[in-house]
């Protein structure tokens, strides 16, 4: 085998000479364990002639080694002379039709295009704008009302208010007999005359209402009635509803239950206590905010700073090649998405060197720990607050599963690590901005 590299541009071309003497032990080895499985009439297995069995397979078993063989020398050798590759070699237009029947020298001509090397270096003579968002008591007041909403409860009460959500027996006043229970949610109702006729009511009464006049809706008012919509004289009848049953939903106190419920028991023991770790919570998910638009707006800075020549013919042709037996992915496809992919492989290669540089590595203990994290907050988005250790360590287990889902939390660690080495080395403008002023300039990108 030999191996040569001609060209020092974006693109070379690399030349891979195989001889016979190469690759004919590993073919004749591979021959004889065919001839030993092979299943010929005539023949028990292990006696067909050799003759018989290169003839049949030999051809095949050639192509088959030379392919592996091309592709662990091309491996080996950009591993050794420390290239990296961008892409994947494609054939050299130089590249003769080999003859698998006659030849047993082979000669193969790649393109292959190697990564820039990446001459950038950081200190505090970098300056980088940071926006921290400021808490105020709005957000916490506002926080506590949902909480408050969250962990309310629904009660058996005697009177109505009108907001409350009543039950019982519903029939047309005219009507001889009733029909199913019907039920309302007394916040439905869009006419403030209907609505007074109930909160003048209390438990057992009955009150006679007229459904069209107090939900305005058509559709509303045949769900509620069961009512057909072309029969008018029963959609526009007044009707009596039995309040046999009223339920009021009263919201949480700020006590020590509430606390409890929303972080655990004895986690916090008073209102100041409870608002300061609201506020620690908004100051946390911030600055997971702020750090990715730092990241964003650094990563720009590095860009447009540091301009990276890239073979972009070369990459073009390779992900028409690479995507060829895609049919969702054209190259009319390609051809639009291409500046967005050359911007992503640029950026690569940037936060590339100096992930290598400065040794920053995610382990699997991380990877694990992210999982259980995101699995906290998926929990907490569906009301449990504080999921027991048990059952976050079998959903995060089950997360840990997928390899589309591990890959993803690796990149977001690694991206964590990445920000913190670039927090630290440049210097940072720190601004504090209202939620709103941050929000408007993300949207402004």
């Amino acid at each position: 085998m030999n191996v040569t590299k001609q060209g020092e541009g974006l693109v070379s071309v690399v030349k891979v000479q195989i001889a016979q003497a190469d690759y004919a032990e590993k073919v004749n080895n591979v021959l004889k364990d065919y001839r030993k499985k092979a299943n010929i009439k005539g023949f028990r297995p292990g006696t067909v002639p050799m003759g018989m069995v290169k003839q049949m397979y030999g051809k095949y078993a050639v192509v088959d080694e030379v392919n592996k063989l091309v592709s662990e020398t091309l491996q080996n050798y950009f591993k050794e002379n420390k290239l990296h590759i961008l892409g994947e070699p494609l054939p050299n237009a130089e590249q003769k039709e080999v003859n698998w029947d006659k030849d047993t020298d082979f000669e193969f001509l790649f393109d292959v295009a190697v990564a820039p090397e990446i001459n950038i270096e950081l200190s505090k003579k970098n300056k980088a704008d940071y926006y921290k968002i400021t808490v105020d008591d709005k957000m916490i007041d506002e926080r506590i009302e949902g909480y408050c909403g969250r962990f309310g409860k629904q009660e058996d009460v005697d009177t109505i208010e009108g907001t409350e959500f009543v039950a019982g027996p519903l029939k047309c006043v005219g009507a001889e007999t009733c029909t199913e229970t019907g039920s309302l949610l007394l916040t439905r109702f869009k006419n403030d005359k209907e609505l007074a006729k109930f909160k003048a009511a209390k438990k057992g009464d009955k009150v006679v209402f007229n459904p069209k006049k107090a939900f305005d809706d058509e559709e509303e008012t045949k769900l509620f009635t069961g009512a057909k919509i072309e029969n008018k004289e029963a959609m526009e009848a007044d009707y009596e509803f039995e309040l046999k049953s009223i339920k009021r939903y009263t919201k949480a106190e700020v006590n020590q239950d509430l606390f409890d419920k929303v972080f655990g028991k004895d986690a916090v023991k008073s209102e100041e206590e409870f608002r300061a770790r609201i506020k620690s919570d908004f100051e946390t998910n911030f600055a997971v905010n702020s750090d990715y638009k730092f990241l964003a707006d650094f990563k720009k800075k590095l860009l447009d700073s540091n301009k990276i020549e890239l073979p972009e013919e070369f990459l073009k042709r390779w992900l028409v090649e690479a995507n060829k037996e895609n049919e969702k992915i054209s190259p009319e496809q390609i051809d639009k998405e291409f500046p967005l992919f050359m911007e992503d492989l640029r950026w690569q290669l940037i936060s590339g060197k100096f992930v290598k540089d400065n040794n920053i590595q995610v382990s699997p203990d991380e990877v694990k720990a992210a999982a259980k994290e995101y699995t906290r907050f998926q929990l907490a988005q569906y009301g449990m607050m504080n999921a027991e250790d048990k059952m976050v360590e079998q959903w995060s287990q089950e997360i840990l599963k997928n390899r589309d889902e591990v890959n993803r939390l690796y990149e977001m660690e690694e991206s964590k690590k990445l920000i913190a080495f670039f927090k630290e080395t440049v210097k940072l403008n720190e601004q504090e901005v209202s939620l709103e002023k941050f929000n408007e300039m993300v949207d402004a990108k």
